[in-house]
């Protein structure tokens, strides 16, 4: 019995073999195609630092990518998503540097596989002492 399947398996295992990658080929194109990214620009929430006056323009939106399934990120309320940047732990002059953190509820989008990006990721603002 052993030997038969064996049998089975070996015979003609070229053509076999090209059929198996060929098949594993489409399933990845096939996940691959339905899946696409959506742009849309939501409010940034800046927080500046007290007794620090900022020299440079202070952004007030930013883009957010929305990354999935094509048939699920055209159904997501960006209203739902808040974007914001903390400097108010800056305790010194010159240009800081701080990355956008994102709220959300992390269980509906990770039940979908959706990922979340802003552009740009960082934000950067020059201080100086004083009001």
């Amino acid at each position: 019995m052993k030997n038969k399947i064996s049998l089975y398996l070996l015979d003609n295992w070229k053509p076999k073999l090209i059929s198996f990658i060929l098949a594993l080929c489409f399933f990845f194109l096939y996940l691959f195609s339905n899946n696409s990214s959506r742009i849309v620009t939501i409010p940034l929430d800046v927080y500046l630092p007290i007794g620090y006056q900022a020299e440079s323009l202070i952004p007030n939106s930013v883009d957010l990518e929305i990354s999935g399934n094509n048939n699920i990120i055209y159904l997501i309320d960006p209203n739902l998503i808040k974007a914001k940047v903390d400097f108010s732990s800056i305790q010194k002059e010159g240009i800081s540097t701080e990355n956008i953190e994102l709220e959300y509820d992390s269980k509906i989008f990770s039940k979908e596989n959706i990922s979340l990006n802003t552009k740009p990721a960082t934000v950067k603002i020059s201080f100086k002492e004083g009001l």
